[in-house]
């Protein structure tokens, strides 16, 4: 078992450390996305790459970020906690959806709910209450399936940070609540203006909390700057995801982690942490099982965003400052042709 590593129960509910059978992959056609949420009306200077809307759902998810691996990766996954559940539920082409189970209480919260029957089948499967939808960003493949997850589910209420969230019924405000588990609702402007990561916990236990980070923070990489700067990611990922708890758990929103592995190990092609974490996420994805989630610890292990106050980083950037680092990284990765192997 890798240190760190939680407990995780696949679909078919056997544990698994690493290892185990592979079930087919399937990708749902995700009808229901017949529309793209408005342009940024509040930065029109904005540049979105072009989507035809009439093309499938996963190739207008590849347009969108291309970043995305080649291989499809569509297992899902639960990791379960004293305290919480949290079952990883596949999306589109590369997107996660997250189901967060109280664990007192049974209540349950969705984040980024863009293929709504899944959810419906999953909540049914656990036998849970579903009362919150929690939205990182306004970006189609994020809050896309909000207004059907309302439909489908009615009485619910939708979190997010900005008005362009599909189906808000309430702006985030510091805190809120899925049952016993506090939501602490992180501001992290730069992939977008109104996004927000999310950050839960549970009063006197001793588990490890959990991040949702949207397209903030991936493994080993971080979301493009669409509506921000340099300066607001260095925040982001420094300031306010890099001060959380080494161990918390970061459960991001897309599935780039070979991707952006190879990128760092671009980087820093001496860094043995990123060789071995390479190898591990090749793996893995090959078997179709998640890469995710990551630690806060990790991160600053291997991922070339949150190390740009490292030297070899800044060497390597040709920069010494920290955020004049993010900057030129961004910049490279936005170029970056990802080598075949």
């Amino acid at each position: 078992m890798r240190i760190g590593e939680p407990s995780v129960r696949y679909a078919d509910g056997v544990f698994r450390n690493n290892t185990g059978s592979v079930g087919t992959a399937f990708f749902s056609s995700c009808a229901f996305l017949d529309l793209l949420p408005a342009a940024a009306s509040s930065n029109q200077n904005v540049r979105y790459p072009r989507v035809d809307k009439k093309a499938p759902v996963h190739v207008q998810a590849a347009l969108l970020h291309k970043e995305a691996p080649d291989f499809p990766i569509r297992k899902s996954l639960l990791v379960e906690q004293s305290d919480m559940k949290i079952e990883l539920l596949p999306a589109l082409t590369d997107n996660y959806m997250y189901l967060l189970i109280d664990e007192e209480s049974k209540e349950a919260a969705i984040i980024d709910p863009v293929e709504p029957v899944k959810v419906v089948e999953a909540i049914r499967k656990h036998g849970v209450r579903l009362t919150t939808v929690l939205t990182t960003h306004h970006h189609w493949d994020h809050a896309g399936g909000n207004e059907k997850m309302v439909r489908l589910v009615p009485g619910l209420t939708v979190y997010g940070g900005d008005d362009r969230v599909d189906a808000l019924t309430k702006k985030v405000k510091t805190l809120q609540h899925v049952g016993s588990l506090t939501v602490k609702c992180l501001f992290t402007p730069c992939h977008t203006t109104g996004h927000i990561c999310y950050l839960v916990t549970k009063d006197n236990s001793t588990e490890p909390p959990a991040v949702f980070t949207g397209d903030t923070l991936f493994v080993a990489g971080c979301g493009k700057f669409f509506e921000g700067t340099a300066e607001q990611m260095y925040r982001a990922l420094i300031d306010v995801l890099g001060r959380l708890p080494p161990e918390t758990r970061v459960y991001c929103g897309h599935e780039y982690t070979v991707n952006n592995l190879k990128f760092a190990r671009h980087v820093e092609p001496d860094n043995e942490v990123i060789k071995k974490k390479l190898a591990w996420a090749k793996e893995k994805v090959s078997n179709g099982e998640p890469t995710i989630p990551s630690t806060v610890a990790e991160e600053f292990k291997f991922n070339p965003f949150m190390r740009v106050k490292e030297k070899s980083v800044q060497e390597h950037a040709g920069q010494n400052d920290p955020v004049e680092t993010m900057r030129s990284l961004r910049k490279e990765k936005d170029g970056f042709r990802v080598p075949k192997e």
